[in-house]
């Protein structure tokens, strides 16, 4: 049998270290593939590693390309994503959140008359996320985590149901409800 193609060789090597945690690796084979040829996907991977390895400069040079280069081929679900992630960087690492609520927006708009897909519950979790621990707004917290979790379940996605679960666990807690809260951090254990 024959290899598969180089760039889905080192893309597929690059998402296996992500997998296992191992972020030097797949920083090298992302950044392999990426000087063989530029794709939204090496850079997004290579946007995460960075992430992973605290190298903001590469996150943001990483993310914004990808961003861009899913923009251009029309990928708008790929195109939120990167905007949820770029938003979050933008707080996490530069503490700008008014440029994070605008990569929020940004992402919101590419979704507006999608199919459901896991970005609309990534982009609810995120903000609901801001909400508790930015604003201190457990009640906006809880309205996204519930919307997170509709759209989790609309597409099948246990992974943001759960992360949307503890969300609204979190902001039951915060919001005094601390029985009701522990029992749906309870459900996510």
């Amino acid at each position: 049998p024959r290899h598969p193609a180089p760039m889905i060789a080192a893309l597929e090597a690059g998402r296996d270290a992500l997998a296992r945690g191992a972020w030097e690796e797949a920083r090298s084979a992302f950044e392999l593939e990426l000087a063989r040829e530029e794709s939204p996907e090496a850079l997004e991977g290579l946007g995460l590693t960075s992430w992973w390895l605290d190298r903001g400069d590469r996150v943001f040079e990483a993310r914004e390309r990808a961003y861009i280069l899913y923009r251009e081929r029309g990928e708008r679900a790929s195109a939120a994503r990167l905007a949820v992630w770029l938003a979050w960087d933008y707080s996490a690492f530069r503490g700008e959140r008014s440029v994070a609520n605008g990569w929020l927006q940004r992402a919101r708009r590419l979704l507006d008359g999608l199919a459901p897909a896991p970005e609309h519950s990534f982009l609810e979790l995120r903000e609901g996320v801001f909400a508790l621990v930015e604003d201190g707004d457990p009640d906006l917290a809880l309205a996204h985590a519930k919307a997170g979790i509709a759209a989790a379940q609309a597409v099948g996605s246990t992974d943001f149901e759960m992360i949307g679960r503890a969300l609204a666990g979190f902001a039951r807690v915060t919001a005094g409800k601390v029985a009701d809260g522990l029992a749906e951090l309870d459900e996510v254990n």
